[in-house]
């Protein structure tokens, strides 16, 4: 910050995407640094750009890498806080049947399904997604087109845990992460 006062929007805020990495980031068991891969490849890239100026076909390569780089370290990401999203709503179904859950815990599930969901949604927007086509379809079909809620009944509820890990699995898979940042049956320990 520069002491003056006010947030230069441009050097002194950290938006949305950073923050999101940041945690995943600083919520992992085995480290990940997606802030980092994310901001370094920005930053070269336009380093190279700036320096460059026209850029024959070496350096266009070169440029080309670091997009990638910056790519996947953003969309890795996204998929850990759809992972961290997953885990939040298995948390929030554990309380069903309780009064915690009428009173509290109903707003925290609907916030993590809906953060869940709506992260999910960005992977169709990268035509070079390690998630498949075939994947995303799946991926979707898993955590369906509403959470499930406790009137559903145990089976329902119980079944639709099973779509969670599932989902959760197959994003550890298509992004390798490792399986200690996924979490338990719970939704615990893990992002």
């Amino acid at each position: 910050t520069s002491g003056d006062g006010a947030i230069d929007l441009g050097t002194e805020y950290n938006w949305g995407a950073s923050v999101n990495a940041a945690k995943r980031d600083n919520g992992a068991n085995v480290a990940t640094d997606f802030m980092g891969q994310s901001f370094l490849a920005f930053r070269t890239g336009r380093a190279m750009i700036a320096h460059y100026g026209e850029l024959d076909a070496d350096e266009r390569a070169a440029l080309t890498e670091q997009r990638d780089l910056a790519i996947q370290a953003w969309e890795q990401a996204i998929a850990a806080t759809v992972v961290h999203y997953i885990n939040d709503t298995l948390q929030a179904m554990g309380d069903f049947g309780t009064t915690a859950y009428d009173h509290d815990r109903f707003l925290d599930h609907a916030k993590a399904w809906s953060e869940m969901k709506g992260f999910a949604l960005m992977f169709q927007f990268n035509p070079r997604s390690p998630l498949t086509r075939e994947q995303f379809v799946q991926l979707h079909t898993l955590m369906g087109d509403a959470p499930v809620l406790p009137a559903a009944g145990p089976l329902a509820a119980d079944e639709y845990r099973e779509n969670l890990r599932a989902a959760r699995t197959l994003l550890g898979d298509a992004y390798g992460f490792a399986a200690e940042n996924l979490g338990d049956d719970a939704g615990e320990n893990g992002w």
